[in-house]
């Protein structure tokens, strides 16, 4: 049997879409789109502010809408990446969780038409019991994925922090045990993996084992784009949707990048571009 192809995605902001060269070219060589959404949030969130960060989120993605009507792109043809940082917490009675945020948030944004959704795999309480915690989070994800297409990233690069925080990251075999049956699809993340390698062999563990993997969001080190090499490694192995979510320069770091919000840290994107034909070529 023939090996399909792989779909390239790369990773755009409101403001890439000033750079109207920029957008034409990525049409051009048919690259797809996934909006990566600024609009930051707090991890565990306020019923006091809910109202107001949701309308925070609504209007960025509008703003996204209207620009891509200017181009023409159908919104189902683009996959929005969740907003406001690595995860939520989805679990409890009193407060408002990260589910009724991205509940409402998919709302919104079904009558705008979009369809495609990146969502990261909810923290969970180091005080709950897991099996009870997965068992609440598999129905809400059920409730995500009525009207619209979700994979759920994998989180694991930064489950210290998560343990810092009192919480538990749910990878690996609670990842598998959320996702077992599910309409949704697991993605990988190359960084979260920790490494090209690590991400081909859970990508095997995980096929093996009857889990559909239909895409691979590429970056190291926090947002530093893949070589040529460890591209070619995943497209021998893989041939799903390869999202690149690569835009710094190799001698600026993610955290420095956050602190600055420099443009100094970000690779122009005239050169950009001929990294992500240089991945087209192979």
């Amino acid at each position: 049997m023939e090996k399909k192809s792989n779909t390239f995605y790369t990773t755009v902001t409101v403001s890439d879409f000033k750079d109207t060269e920029y957008i034409n070219q990525l049409l051009e060589l048919n690259i797809g789109m996934e909006l990566a959404l600024l609009t930051g949030l707090p991890h565990q969130l306020n019923m006091a502010h809910y109202e107001k960060d949701l309308d925070a989120l609504k209007k960025e993605v509008t703003e996204f809408k209207n620009l891509l009507d200017q181009f023409n792109i159908p919104p189902h043809t683009v996959r929005i990446h969740q907003p406001g940082g690595y995860a939520y917490y989805w679990f409890g009675e009193n407060e408002i969780s990260g589910f009724d945020l991205l509940k409402d948030f998919f709302a919104y944004c079904y009558g705008l038409e979009f369809r495609n959704y990146v969502i990261h795999s909810p923290y969970g309480n180091a005080d709950a019991e897991p099996n009870v915690e997965l068992n609440d989070y598999r129905k809400k994800l059920n409730k995500l994925i009525s009207e619209a297409h979700v994979e759920v990233e994998e989180i694991s690069a930064s489950k210290n922090e998560i343990k810092n925080k009192g919480l538990r990251s749910n990878e690996g075999t609670l990842i598998e045990k959320l996702m077992d049956g599910q309409k949704a699809k697991i993605l990988l993340d190359v960084h979260e993996c920790g490494g090209t390698e690590e991400t081909i062999r859970r990508l095997k563990n995980l096929t093996s084992r009857g889990f559909e993997i239909n895409s691979i969001h590429m970056h190291k080190d926090k947002h530093k784009f893949l070589t040529r090499e460890e591209v070619g490694l995943l497209k021998k192995t893989f041939s799903g949707n390869l999202i690149n979510e690569g835009f710094l320069k190799n001698e600026y770091s993610f955290d420095e990048f956050i602190k600055t919000k420099s443009i100094n840290c970000v690779v122009p994107n005239n050169e950009r571009l001929e990294i992500l034909k240089g991945y087209i070529k192979l």
